[in-house]
């Protein structure tokens, strides 16, 4: 868990600076890209973790743990694969 929660850190400290960056009207393509890349792959990381924690009780279809393990899997899918965003990070790579 300790782990995950320096990756954690580490991710927000990545959207702070973007946002930052966003709000002084730079490209931030690269950034964004690399954020829904890493934070779509953790949050399934942190997800499977915390339902194993929970034991038999994470896969009953009632638990919130359940469910949010279910609903964290759209974020590595949706608004674009974790490929095709690491296909962007890779074409603006200086």
């Amino acid at each position: 868990m300790a782990s995950l929660f320096s990756r954690l850190a580490a991710a927000r400290q990545l959207v702070y600076s973007t946002a930052q960056a966003y709000a002084e009207g730079l490209d931030c393509v690269r950034e964004v890209a690399m954020i829904k890349a890493l934070v779509g792959e953790l949050v399934n990381e942190i997800m499977y973790d915390c339902q194993q924690f929970h034991g038999g009780y994470g896969l009953m279809q009632e638990s919130t743990i359940e469910r949010m393990f279910r609903d964290a899997r759209v974020h590595s899918i949706g608004g674009g694969a974790t490929e095709i965003m690491l296909e962007e990070v890779a074409k603006r790579m200086v």
